[in-house]
């Protein structure tokens, strides 16, 4: 393939990979406004136990760490940060003054280490026990850490390989929290 064509490969795959991290990323904000402003707000729920909370954060957490998986791990037909970094040794043109060899090779290993820190966090969550913040606090890190450096990859290799930026930003249209301004439980009309 000639340079050109793994450019624009390259370019079309890491758009699809950042399209993937950004939503992985609004999620994210979403899930962490919510424990921030709706459940830590509330005395109700900041002490009690509520099955519906335990199955929310478990949910979150095992849905996160499948999508980041498969980001990390793709079968044979995804597009692949992995691959794409692979690939990108056999351009050391493209390499020329904005990366080493040396950090090429760190952030392929950066992203192994990734997938194989999710994998030893991640099994099946159904007791209400394992569902607390405090006992997914290390499943929550190395999601973060995860998301956070993939994030940081994409940029850094779309830059790379385009000489431009791509936004990852997060941002909302509107208030997702606006939904818990009214009563979601509300007493049924009287026939």
């Amino acid at each position: 393939m000639t340079e050109k064509q793994f450019r624009e490969r390259t370019r079309s795959e890491l758009r699809q990979i950042g399209d993937q991290l950004k939503g992985l990323a609004t999620d994210r904000d979403i899930y962490w406004k919510f424990e921030r402003e709706i459940v830590a707000a509330n005395p109700q729920l900041q002490h009690g136990r509520s099955g519906f909370l335990d199955m929310t954060r478990g949910a979150y957490a095992e849905a996160m760490t499948a999508r980041l998986l498969r980001l990390l791990e793709p079968d044979g037909g995804s597009a692949s940060l992995h691959h794409i970094l692979g690939q990108l040794a056999e351009y050391p043109e493209l390499l020329h003054d904005k990366i080493t060899a040396r950090e090429l090779a760190h952030d392929r290993s950066a992203l192994q280490n990734a997938a194989a820190d999710l994998r030893k966090v991640t099994m099946p969550r159904a007791a209400h026990h394992e569902r607390t913040l405090s006992a997914l606090a290390c499943t929550h890190r190395e999601l973060n850490s995860a998301l956070d450096m993939m994030i940081a990859t994409v940029k850094t290799y779309y830059w790379i390989i385009n000489d431009s930026y791509i936004d990852l930003d997060v941002s909302h249209a509107e208030d997702p929290m606006a939904i818990f301004q009214s009563a979601w439980a509300v007493p049924a009309l009287a026939k």
